[in-house]
């Protein structure tokens, strides 16, 4: 049987810049405020260890490596499922990536950000993945994504049409850009009627030198599969954290099955039109 809910932490950590030493210690402490709050999972942002950086290679390792391995041992320790990232070794380019370890150490799925954020020039420096895996949260369905990913509605769909029930998003997205943020989170909530947990980071993600540094709002949030903010936060280094009704969830596809509506027979003709321009409406 399983939960009918399921309670997420997300950690709005200010990383500690290309530090991946002094992150691991203050995740140690978000872990264990998480299992006092009762979580069943812990949500940590992108590259959590190091922020955004566009110098992956020094930091690159192996999945399962270092970073895996020093978070299967905060989940052994505290008895929670944990989400968090990585720079993964990778040619011609190392991969921005995101794994999920499980309460007794194991790796449970790691998963490659589809879309490098070209506008960030992430693709100069980071290899895309090519695959969305699903893993289950004591029986749960789930998926991953990351940041940038958030813009592309297919593998949300294509993570739903499989059945995933909750995706989780770590993020590092900017004060800019902060309301396409939440809107698109909302987004990919209702039109797949999924739970979408987000999580982003706050502070700065480069010396304070460095003009060219961008600030992080926090703005973590926990979506329903109606799109409505179970729980937010604000630009704090705190948890997020709430509870997903999972029964809700599955009764509303059950009663408003939208997704059994679809056409995907007639999607590939859409996308591989004839694009010359027509004069003549039937």
């Amino acid at each position: 049987m399983r939960p009918s809910t399921l309670r997420v932490a997300l950690v709005q950590q200010d990383t500690v810049w290309q530090d991946p030493a002094a992150n691991l210690a203050k995740a140690r402490t978000f872990v264990a405020d998480a299992a006092r709050a009762g979580a069943r999972v812990a949500v940590f942002p992108e590259l959590f260890t190091l922020g955004f950086t566009m110098a992956p290679e020094p930091f690159a390792e192996a999945i399962p490596g270092p970073t895996v391995e020093a978070v299967a041992s905060l989940s052994r320790e505290f008895g929670l499922y944990l989400v968090g990232s990585v720079v993964e070794a990778h040619a011609p380019h190392p991969r921005n990536a995101a794994f999920v370890t499980a309460p007794d150490g194991s790796l449970l799925a790691a998963y490659r950000k589809l879309h490098p954020f070209s506008y960030g020039e992430e693709n100069r420096h980071y290899s895309g993945g090519t695959e969305c895996p699903l893993f289950q949260v004591d029986g749960i369905p789930c998926g991953l994504q990351i940041c940038y990913d958030l813009r592309f509605p297919e593998p949300f769909r294509a993570l739903a049409a499989r059945g995933a029930e909750v995706v989780f998003v770590p993020a590092n997205w900017p004060l800019r850009r902060i309301s396409a943020w939440s809107t698109l989170l909302a987004a990919r909530a209702i039109e797949n009627q999924m739970a979408v947990c987000g999580v982003n980071r706050v502070g700065r993600d480069a010396p304070l030198h460095d003009a060219h540094g961008l600030d992080y709002p926090g703005a973590s949030a926990l979506h329903d599969c109606f799109g409505d903010v179970i729980a937010k936060g604000d630009a704090t280094e705190d948890l997020v954290v709430g509870d997903l009704d999972l029964a809700q969830l599955r009764a509303w596809r059950e009663r408003f099955p939208a997704l059994k509506d679809r056409r995907p027979e007639v999607y590939p003709s859409l996308t591989q039109a004839d694009r010359t321009p027509r004069n003549k409406i039937n």
